[in-house]
């Protein structure tokens, strides 16, 4: 007899260039062992150098994604990503509002790594608002955390006090990404209102590579439907994208993870 695999839920856009989006998010999913199920809001017109167009869909067919997935499949945890309109974070809110003990990992993508915006500036207000204090963790990169913060980071010494400062907009756990900090090392800052630790990893002298965040929010999403503690869940998770980035290949002009058990 078969066992049933618990599920992840993705809810963000598809990139044609298949570096980042819902593709890497299910790729990282599947190979942690679980089944991803999705739900997309956008589709970005973009390759590795450019974002040509942005579409995003309508409010209502979020929600009937959201409301099909979440009748057949056994959902251990959420991970969302480009959330592009007001409307479809509200859409989101709400859905999540009926599920309070599924867990949200929330990777606040503002901008594709190949330039372009991929969210209204009216949704990043909606983020915060509605779904900051439904997230078990959030996920921002440097210039995320600075743009939701309004607070500038020189270094490695001002990401404690940003992080403090994105805590105080209710997610239970913040992970402040630096990775594109100066240095030889890779730090990302964990923390909760309890207090916060450093995780370092060296450097990888790969250059540009695509989908790093959405592998690492999905890879936490999937840690905890199998019942990890955050810090667990994140340690693992960043074990999984240093080990897919040193396996990543190249494609294009671009630079692409390759997430393996």
């Amino acid at each position: 007899m078969i066992q049933e695999r618990h599920s992840v839920l993705l809810v963000g856009g598809i990139d044609p260039s298949g570096g980042a989006g819902l593709l890497i998010d299910a790729m990282t999913v599947r190979t942690l062992g679980l089944h991803p199920v999705l739900a997309m809001t956008a589709l970005a017109v973009q390759n590795t150098d450019r974002v040509v167009h942005r579409y995003d869909l309508p409010a209502g067919l979020v929600q009937e994604q959201l409301n099909v997935v979440s009748e057949e499949f056994a959902l251990g945890a959420v991970k969302s990503g480009m959330l592009p309109t007001p409307a479809i974070v509200e859409t989101l809110a709400d859905w999540l509002s009926a599920r309070p003990r599924l867990p949200l990992v929330l990777d606040p993508v503002l901008r594709a790594t190949s330039g372009g915006a991929l969210v209204d500036t009216a949704a990043i207000e909606t983020i915060v608002r509605e779904l900051f204090p439904r997230s078990r963790l959030v996920t921002p990169n440097l210039e995320e955390a600075a743009l939701l913060t309004g607070q500038t980071i020189k270094d490695r010494d001002d990401i404690p006090r940003v992080a403090g400062s994105l805590l105080e907009m209710g997610p239970e756990w913040v992970l402040v990404k630096g990775g594109h900090l100066s240095g030889d090392t890779a730090a990302d800052y964990l923390a909760s209102k309890d207090g916060g630790s450093w995780l370092l990893e060296s450097k990888r002298g790969h250059g540009e590579t695509r989908g790093t965040g959405c592998a690492l929010a999905s890879a936490i999403a999937s840690g905890l439907a199998g019942g990890d503690a955050i810090p667990d869940a994140v340690r693992s998770a960043k074990a999984l994208v240093t080990e897919a980035l040193d396996l990543g290949y190249c494609a294009g002009q671009g630079r692409f993870l390759n997430p393996q058990s």
